[in-house]
């Protein structure tokens, strides 16, 4: 039996508006949780790593997480076309408080490795369904406003999880820092069971039930294989190595054989033919290029407050403080704009644009410029980032079908995963390479001949940003009879850690300004202000039906 439904009552979801706004920041909640993960760890690891050794795993502790949480998002995107993302949600939540749990009772690091893969699953899952859940909830209309509000929990997240990291790690132990997520685990399982409530998609019929479990590994093989490839690549084996070139084999063959496997199915785990939409496929690809910013400021610009400008290692977690902030700013003011005009693209592509240019500004900078212009060149690369990401995924949102939302949505954010894999494994190359070319000449003649294991440690950037690093170096000197070298090595490393980041973010900036080109591109439909959609009221399933209005 249908029941009717007064838009004064419902909204888009089908919910109460008080329901759709306590389901929401449920949303914000799962959403603090998995970003707080990613910058929250950081503080605890060379504790970590001082505890249960293993300093070689050291990068696979973060690998892990990133590689299970990009392989997640198409499959649970997809699934959750045929479930619905309430489930997936909880499940989510539920996995990685469990791995968060295991985590803190760890006990060497190969279970750590293995313990931060299963919280990458729920993490992946969290932060796929966050994006897609959004679109559940409101009409499209109203998703540039709250796309703008995650931007902003995001931006937060990173400035108060390695605040918080460091204060556990220093104070409670870093097995507290894995702890900390289970309270905001239960509060965010909390608003999804009770309101996040929306009826069961329905599949149509012919378009296929069975999971593509053959997709799933050829695309899970293809990402594991470039990861490995990316993360080995001019550390453990030189680029041009059998190891090296036989994992981008093997990357490529495997993606070849998932494209043309996907072509076959109804219900494939990455959607690629949604990117025969131009809007798809042009959001996708700036997305990409990005992420390449966005990882290109989170990585170096700390490196460069720290490390080159002698900042206090207890700021470090404030480091990011001035892009986050003009993040917040814009991601927030952006979205009223939407939700106010009905369109998207302008902020995207004059957000590009801005943080183009933020990141040309940025690389310019020297041992010497004033700090007031290099925490203004942060708040601008923020103003410019903040509308970006958020409003691409509006945009796909806004062009796939509804019944494809969560794999198109996931599609998104998969590949600005992968792009931010590539970056920075292409960054981490610029800088390697900028150190082997040029720290010899800049050192003193004296500094050449120490024994290899001390010219290794005074090769690394960690002498300028770890006390314990300089310390520990300036000890080994004295023994050899020569402490004062330490301060002209730390010179000369920083004259030339400032030259590779410059590099990088040069880079950073073409990449960015190719999606600034790719988004004049993008075309903009006009955001609706109702949907079809069925809803459920008081148990009941109904059919009550919109009809779609375009809104200018």
């Amino acid at each position: 039996m249908s029941t009717p439904v007064s838009p004064a009552v419902q909204s888009h979801s089908g919910l109460g508006e008080r329901d759709k706004i306590m389901a929401f920041v449920g949303i914000l909640t799962v959403l603090f949780l998995s970003s707080l993960n990613l910058t929250v760890v950081g503080s605890a690891m060379p504790r970590v790593i001082s505890d249960l050794g293993g300093f070689h795993l050291y990068a696979w502790a973060f690998t892990a997480y990133s590689l299970a949480t990009t392989i997640t998002i198409p499959v649970v995107g997809t699934i959750s076309d045929r479930v619905g993302r309430r489930p997936l949600i909880l499940l989510g939540i539920a996995v990685f408080a469990l791995g968060s749990v295991g985590l803190g009772f760890a006990q060497n690091m190969e279970q750590l490795i293995v313990l931060r893969a299963l919280q990458g699953i729920g993490g992946g899952t969290l932060m796929a369904m966050s994006f897609t859940a959004i679109a559940d909830l409101f009409t499209p209309i109203e998703r540039g406003r709250y796309q703008g509000y995650t931007g902003a929990v995001w931006g937060v997240s990173s400035v108060v999880g390695p605040l918080v990291g460091g204060f556990l790690t220093d104070h409670l132990g870093w097995r507290s820092v894995f702890f900390v997520n289970l309270p905001f685990a239960v509060l965010a399982a909390y608003f999804i069971w009770r309101f996040f409530r929306l009826p069961k998609p329905v599949v149509a019929e012919g378009t296929g039930r069975s999971f593509d479990t053959l997709g799933a590994a050829l695309l899970a093989g293809s990402v594991t294989t470039l990861t490995l490839a990316m993360s080995w690549g001019g550390g453990t084996y030189p680029w041009i190595s059998s190891p090296i070139l036989g994992l981008l084999a093997g990357a490529l063959a495997l993606g070849v054989g998932y494209a043309f496997h996907s072509n076959r199915q109804a219900r494939p785990i990455l959607d690629l033919h949604l990117l025969k939409d131009r809007g798809i496929a042009i959001a996708s690809l700036a997305g990409f290029l990005v992420s390449a910013g966005m990882y290109a400021a989170i990585l170096y610009l700390p490196l460069y407050m720290q490390g080159v400008r002698g900042s206090s290692a207890s700021g470090s977690g404030l480091a990011l403080a001035p892009l986050m902030g003009g993040m917040i700013l814009t991601s927030t003011l952006a979205g009223q704009f939407v939700s106010r005009t009905g369109r998207y693209k302008k902020l995207i592509v004059s957000g590009a644009l801005l943080a183009a240019a933020a990141l040309v500004l940025a690389s310019t900078l020297s041992l010497t410029t004033p700090m007031w212009l290099a925490v203004g060149t942060m708040v601008l690369l923020g103003l410019g980032l903040g509308p970006v990401s958020s409003q691409l995924i509006l945009a796909v949102q806004n062009a796939a079908p509804r019944e494809k939302l969560g794999s198109a949505t996931a599609g998104n954010q998969f590949f600005q995963q992968i792009g931010g894999t590539l970056a920075v494994s292409l960054f981490g190359a610029l800088v390697n390479a900028q150190l082997a070319d040029k720290l010899g000449a800049q050192l003193p003649a004296a500094a050449r001949n120490l024994p290899a294991p001390l010219q290794d440690a005074i090769a690394s950037p960690n002498l300028l940003t770890s006390p314990e690093a300089s310390a520990q170096v300036g000890r080994a000197l004295a023994k050899l009879g020569q402490p004062e070298l330490l301060s002209q090595i730390t010179a000369a490393l920083r004259n030339v850690m400032v030259g590779a980041i410059d590099e990088v973010f040069l880079v950073s900036a073409i990449l960015v300004a190719l999606a600034f080109v790719a988004s004049l591109l993008l075309p903009e439909r006009p955001l609706l202000g109702r949907q079809t959609h069925t809803v459920e009221v008081s148990g009941v399933k109904g059919a009550g039906q919109r009809n779609a209005q375009a809104t200018d």
